[in-house]
């Protein structure tokens, strides 16, 4: 049984409809969701459930959600005769230990936000026989804080034949008079959220664009939001025409072949999907050193990039510190971590012996996320806890 709360676009649905799909012909999968409205990941072949328990608003109607979810998924258990259930995210873990019966229970930590919340880590590593992360960063805090019965790290897939098949497909003709403009191009993937750091990016990129006029630098941000307050942030540095926000898309990596290079300024992660998204395109990237992801995706060494404020020439990226401040969507205010970062970006496009080095190592290193490696991991996990 895999658990998640909803298929809509998301980090943690993409990977729990990936499993569901590759485990399919192995096992007998059935797929559990609080809510299909929205859905719009492929699980096509495989049995599902929709509680109709989507989210509600209010302390007291969340206890009462919770309740129902467990109840219910509890008695799907039994009648399933399941034998391993496998959550995806806090929500999703939650239902999942509370409605054990004889199943092994998996529950998947995701993002790294989710160790902030120390009793629910505390509960689920006490209840479920097993904790997988997604970066082996955090599964070694988690076996530190937390003491879970058994963990595992298993890094998210990327179908990486796909993405380099859609990224050949044709973009939407509203976005042909920002691609018809002449100048290289940054892009970045998420939602509008203050994790990802965005104004950080605006800001860069419009640092870099002073830098060096001749590059024509723009930024394209894919990804779910209005953007409100940074398309005026962008109207404010003067580069109102040079930022599109795409907004969601079914198909980002046909937006992502028409970039130069790929930014990540997020303030957290739990593994970052979408930089190697980026890279099986063949983008070279640059992105902050953030808990968790970026230096394991980037450098082989990644125990060696600690100091979350140096800048590293990794092994198939350019690692940079994290940002440190609180939100600030101020034109004329600019710190010293986002001079720090456009000087990196004019890195990359000036010298063309590094922009082909990590174009290339981008290409290569996308290869060790891929849906087989994924897949085994995963199969190997099952026969060591169902043995």
């Amino acid at each position: 049984m895999l658990i998640v709360p909803m298929l809509d676009q998301g980090g943690l649905e993409r990977v729990c409809a990936a499993t569901a799909r590759l485990l399919k012909d192995q096992y007998d999968v059935h797929l559990v969701v609080f809510n299909t409205a929205g859905m719009i990941y492929d699980v096509s072949g495989v049995a599902m459930t929709d509680l109709h328990l989507g989210a509600v608003q209010g302390r007291f109607g969340k206890a009462v959600n919770v309740v129902k979810r467990v109840r219910r998924v509890r008695q799907l258990k039994k009648r399933l005769h399941t034998q391993l259930s496998y959550s995806f995210g806090p929500t999703a873990n939650l239902v999942n230990v509370l409605s054990k019966q004889k199943d092994v229970t998996w529950v998947g930590v995701r993002g790294y936000g989710a160790l902030s919340s120390k009793v629910t880590m505390k509960l689920l590593c006490t209840l479920a026989d097993r904790v997988i992360s997604c970066t082996r960063v955090m599964e070694q805090q988690i076996r530190q804080q937390f003491h879970p019965k058994r963990s595992a790290a298993v890094y998210n897939p990327c179908d990486i034949q796909e993405i380099r098949e859609q990224s050949q497909c044709s973009t939407a003709p509203e976005f042909d008079a920002f691609f018809a403009q002449p100048g290289k191009i940054v892009a970045s993937m998420g939602r509008e959220h203050d994790v990802k750091g965005f104004w950080h990016l605006i800001k860069a990129v419009a640092l870099a664009r002073k830098e060096v006029p001749a590059l024509n630098l723009k930024l394209m941000i894919i990804g779910e939001g209005r953007y409100e307050a940074y398309r005026k942030l962008a109207g404010d540095l003067g580069m109102q025409d040079a930022v599109l926000f795409t907004g969601v898309q079914s198909n980002p990596f046909a937006l992502l072949r028409k970039a130069d290079v790929y930014a990540l300024t997020s303030q957290s992660e739990g593994f970052p999907n979408a930089l190697i998204e980026a890279m099986a395109v063949g983008l070279p990237c640059v992105s902050v050193n953030c808990l968790t992801g970026p230096a394991e995706i980037l450098h082989e060494a990644y125990e060696t990039c600690g100091d979350q404020n140096q800048t590293v020439f990794a092994d198939y990226g350019i690692l940079t510190g994290v940002f440190h401040g609180e939100k600030d969507l101020c034109a004329e205010t600019v710190s010293a971590e986002e001079r720090r970062f456009a000087d990196l970006l004019v890195t990359l496009f000036t010298d063309e012996r590094i922009y082909q080095r990590y174009r290339a190592a981008a290409r290569a290193r996308a290869e060790a996320f891929g849906m087989e490696r994924y897949q085994h991991a995963v199969r190997d996990l099952i026969q060591e806890d169902l043995s």
